[in-house]
Order: C-alpha cells, then structure tokens, then sequence
C-alpha cells in the first residue's frame, strides 16, 4: 500500500498557552492506539496526563509540566520523574512501537513542538517507526564467575599454574619475586580478555538468529563477557528466552547473565532536538 501524502488537516491544532511546558516521552503511529490513551500520568508533582500530539501519520506523546519547577526540584523529584518517565515508556514498548526520548526533554508549548520537531522530521521519524516496526530492545549482560574462569583458564595453560620461574640458583629476590608475580597476572589477564572475546562472539552468534539488530557496548568490568543490546521483535520474544534459557544451563556454572526487557529502543534510536 502507497503512503499518502500529507494532508492540511493532518495537522493538529496548538494548544492554547497556559503556563505550561511539554514534557516529551516519545514518538508513535497516529492514530493513537487503546494503549496509548490508557497511560495515564507521567512526570511532574501533580503528573500531567499523558496525551498526543499529532503531525500527520505520527504523534508525540507529552504531558503538561512547569518547566521551573522541574529544574528546582531536588534529587527526590527527579528520582520520581525518572522513575516516571521510564514506566510510561515501559508500558507503551510492551504494546506499541515507540521512538523513545532522552529523560529531561521539555519543550515550551504544542506550536514549538510542532513547527521545529515534529513537522520538519516527520519523513524520518516516518521511517524510524518503519525501521523498528514491532520491536523492541532486550539488554543482555553476561559475566564471568570469577572463580570459575581462573580454574579453568590455569586448567587449559598449566604454565600459568607454575607461574615464572626461579631466580639465580634457585633463590627469588623480594623484587624478582614481585616482577614474576605481575607478570603472572598480566598473562592470565591476556589469556581471560582471550576467552572473553571468543565468549562473546559465541553468545551473539547464537543470539543472531531471533535478532534484528545488536549494539555492543563496552564491558563495564574485568570479567563482563558482554554487555548487548538486541532488538528483538515481539513475536520473537519467546524464542529469545528459550535461547538464553539453553545458554545458561550449558554454562551457567561459569557466567551470570543479566537480562532485561522488552524495552523501548533507546539504544537504536537518537532522537535529537
């Protein structure tokens, strides 16, 4: 089926000026769905309800805020606003297909959002929604059981378990003896950072399969193996599961795995004001 082009009367009209500020979450398909009218509150003290306004075959989802009072609130407050802001966002990846905004974003009124967002982006946004069209983000963090990675590196290097050799006649100076240990540890570090990229490599191949995209970010430890994000189709969800479910009972002994979702698609979408 062939996009029609917009019309005038696509447009929605401004909301009249009334002290407030917009506070955006995100970007959907117009019309709105059932899920989307059912979100309730979000961010601010009282939380503004969250509705929509529409630009042609998108609409940005806000809620009324004063944006003063947002920027004099206390880390209490923007606890609480985060905290909103990530449930309403939760709930609308978990039905519909959502290009996420960054916490924080407020915008001065429906004709601001209107004339420099919405309207002269709506051709990329359009395809953004096209792009991730029925998916959603799934982050993945897997890391080493430290104990067990060390056995099994010394097991599969046994001259790791003897470590350097010994000095003159037998006898270690003190500083000999401090140089051959942190030489020891720079080679079993090698030969970890070794299998931790073979590992890697391993769990996003056999990911691949159920994923439409992957972002790998950088390990946040020594031992983290990987730190993903997927994007991953709602439909496939369960078969994502099952994957992981059969990873963890082949290795579980020797890696933990964080896994959280369905998100929304931060990590495939970078919406810039």
């Amino acid at each position: 089926m062939k996009r029609r082009a917009a019309r005038a009367d696509d447009r929605a009209p401004p909301r009249p000026a009334g002290g407030k500020s917009n506070y955006l979450y995100g970007i959907v398909r117009w019309p709105v769905p059932a899920a989307v009218k059912a979100l309730g509150t979000g961010v601010g003290d009282p939380p503004g309800e969250v509705r929509a306004v529409r630009s042609g075959a998108v609409a940005a989802l806000v809620s009324d805020v004063s944006a003063a009072d947002m920027s004099a609130q206390g880390v209490r407050g923007m606890r609480r606003d985060m905290k909103a802001h990530s449930a309403v966002l939760n709930a609308l990846a978990a039905k519909v297909t959502v290009l996420p905004a960054r916490f924080g974003v407020v915008l001065p009124d429906d004709r601001t959002l209107l004339a420099e967002f919405l309207e002269p982006r709506r051709r990329a946004l359009d395809e953004y929604l096209d792009r991730l069209e029925g998916a959603v983000e799934v982050t993945l963090r897997a890391s080493y059981v430290e104990e067990q990675i060390l056995h099994d590196i010394v097991e599969a290097r046994p001259e790791l378990r003897r470590g350097a050799g010994a000095g003159p006649r037998g006898r270690r100076s003190t500083s000999m003896a401090t140089e051959s240990r942190i030489e020891l540890g720079r080679r079993i570090a090698a030969a970890i950072q070794d299998e931790r990229e073979r590992d890697a490599r391993w769990l996003v191949d056999v990911l691949r399969p159920v994923v439409r995209d992957t972002r790998i970010g950088k390990p946040l430890t020594d031992l983290m193996v990987l730190n993903a994000a997927f994007l991953v189709e709602r439909t496939k969800l369960p078969k994502f599961d099952r994957i992981l479910e059969k990873v963890t009972g082949e290795i579980g002994h020797r890696m933990t795995f964080d896994c959280v979702g369905p998100l929304p698609p931060f990590s495939f979408v970078d919406l810039r004001l």
